[in-house]
């Protein structure tokens, strides 16, 4: 079943009004965790390994491969890094690799690329749909790419210009715009 998205575009930029900065560690590690990939000009093993390991410091549990699919999952991880979204074949590949986690996938994406792929949860989840965010509905890769095309409508909205201004002073440094989309519903 598709994501139901309950809330609005409207509700969105209510909240991003309303953003404010708790201080948290999330806040202080993101910069660095995205300038770790951005200083890079290709990943290999080692870069891999390093960063979903600095990525599931932002998740409740501890990381183990999965699958032995290296080779593949570095070649996806590059051509996120050059701006292409994975196709569903390919999500599938990360995320069984990943310890099987579309989230710890979608998170190490978008350290990579910030632009092209916004962070994926189960606060996320439930933000947008009200819903309880079970393991099925949150590791849904069809729920996942509903979830990249709300973003890219709300970015495409004129308010989203001010929502970005907002969150940004209140933050204290420049997101990109899918950072931006993710943080809102994340802190609400």
């Amino acid at each position: 079943m598709p994501l139901e998205i309950i809330r609005t575009s409207t509700d969105f930029f209510n909240d991003a009004t309303n953003f404010t900065n708790n201080g948290s560690t999330y806040l202080e590690t993101y910069p660095h965790f995205v300038n770790y990939f951005n200083n890079l000009n290709r990943i290999t093993f080692p870069e891999m390994t390093i960063g979903i390991n600095f990525t599931y410091g932002w998740m409740p549990t501890i990381f183990d491969y999965r699958s032995n699919n290296f080779d593949e999952a570095i070649e996806i991880l590059n051509t996120v890094k050059n701006g292409i979204i994975p196709n569903d074949k390919e999500l599938k590949i990360l995320k069984g690799l990943f310890n099987n986690s579309l989230v710890g996938s979608s998170k190490l994406m978008h350290f990579i690329n910030p632009e092209i792929i916004p962070i994926w949860d189960s606060r996320v989840y439930t933000y947008l749909t009200g819903k309880r965010a079970h393991n099925y509905r949150v590791e849904n890769i069809i729920n996942f790419r509903e979830y990249i095309k709300f973003c890219h409508s709300l970015i495409s909205d004129e308010r989203f210009i001010q929502a970005k201004y907002t969150v940004e002073a209140n933050v204290g440094y420049n997101m990109s715009n899918m950072r931006i989309a993710d943080l809102v519903m994340y802190s609400n």
